[in-house]
């Protein structure tokens, strides 16, 4: 957990990065950590970024509205799998509960399929390999942001791949 600033166009952005606790290893509380890590972040800019590594939906629903109005945007990732529920919260924070993967599109999450399944037929433990062949696909959100007051304008997930092409 923690926090980054970049100038992008001539503005800051604080992007600060959290790790959910349900079904991961132990870590320090993510609420209270995003208090502390926003309080840092305000000091500096308006325009706030969280990305929240988690695995429970619900967790980053959570995290969504207790930072709705306080952050830019929070997007979720971990799952792999891009989410259909992209939004602006009624306080004016972007939310996606998950980005998706950038990476192999014809796996399991980006990893080989036989041992995936294999895995799940023998319940033994299995070495996952990264698909090393094949097609691709991108997962991204495009975020608008008003420069003064930090709140989201516009949110647009991408997925682009062969079942999804992107047009502009």
């Amino acid at each position: 957990m923690g926090i980054v600033y970049l100038k992008i166009n001539q503005e800051e952005l604080a992007i600060i990065s959290l790790q959910g606790r349900t079904f991961m290893a132990p870590i320090d509380c993510p609420f209270k950590k995003a208090d502390e890590l926003i309080a840092e972040a305000s000091k500096r800019t308006s325009l706030i970024f969280v990305d929240f590594h988690a695995e429970a939906t619900s967790e980053k629903q959570a995290m969504g509205w207790y930072l709705d109005g306080r952050v830019s945007a929070v997007v979720g990732t971990h799952t792999h799998v891009q989410t259909a529920d992209e939004r602006i919260l009624p306080s004016g924070t972007a939310y996606l509960t998950d980005v998706g993967m950038t990476g192999p599109y014809d796996g399991i999450l980006g990893v080989e399929k036989e041992a995936v399944l294999r895995r799940f037929m023998t319940s033994l433990p299995t070495r996952f390999e990264v698909v090393k062949d094949g097609r691709n696909q991108l997962s991204a959100v495009l975020i608008d942001l008003d420069k003064k007051t930090g709140k989201a304008l516009k949110i647009q997930k991408i997925l682009v791949n062969e079942d999804h092409p992107f047009y502009e």
